[in-house]
């Protein structure tokens, strides 16, 4: 199985690809770092980053 390529995947598209294949640690990587790349936004520790992409996922739903 090929992995799809990231950087082509709308931020949408990636983070229902990451809630899909929790186990791509490659992707779920990705996503945080584009999360990260964002002013204001720190993650320094696993649980920070885990509550970080919980909120958003949960404010996208809206």
């Amino acid at each position: 199985m090929t992995k799809p390529n990231y950087e082509l995947m709308t931020e949408l598209e990636l983070r229902d690809y990451v809630r899909r294949n929790p186990q791509d640690e490659d992707a779920f990587q990705h996503y945080l770092s584009i999360i990260r790349s964002r002013p204001g936004v720190l993650c320094t520790t696993d649980e920070e980053a885990d509550a970080e992409m919980e909120r958003r996922i949960n404010q996208g739903q809206r």
